[in-house]
């Protein structure tokens, strides 16, 4: 999966290869028509393009990642909340993964955030947070 990645994809695929816990969850990529699609949805609701960008990378990587909750890039859920100007990107137990307010947050349904150390500026950050908050104390790494 290592050929053609750039180097934010690389980073994902690290990060998400370190809790592959025993082989049992495989990143796997977003077909080109789900790609297109969700890039398509978020230009028209004028998404910043740095956060497609990002969410892009991490889709042609792992799409519908159970392990952390991440929704795949075609589900309209990732835009429910856009009214509010809000993309839920994933939910995990209680944990809810979104874009807003210009960051990228770990919160859970009532709050965006859990305070402002769960806002990053980048998506790898939120998913660095993910691992340490919902998963180092259920797996062995």
């Amino acid at each position: 999966m290592t050929k053609n990645l750039n180097s934010n994809q690389l980073s994902i695929l690290n990060l998400l290869e370190s809790i592959n816990y025993k082989n049992y969850y495989k990143p796997e990529s977003a077909t080109h028509g789900q790609i297109e699609l969700f890039k398509e949805r978020a230009l028209k609701k004028q998404v910043e393009q740095t956060v497609i960008d990002q969410l892009v990378d991490l889709y042609e990587v792992a799409n519908n990642y159970d392990i952390l909750g991440l929704y795949s890039c075609d589900d309209l859920v990732i835009f429910e909340w856009w009214t509010y100007q809000e993309l839920w990107i994933g939910q995990k137990d209680f944990y809810t993964l979104r874009w807003a307010n210009g960051k990228f947050c770990l919160g859970d349904a009532g709050d965006i955030s859990f305070s402002e150390e769960y806002e990053f500026n980048s998506l790898i950050e939120l998913i660095k947070a993910c691992i340490k908050e919902m998963l180092l104390d259920n797996f062995d790494h």
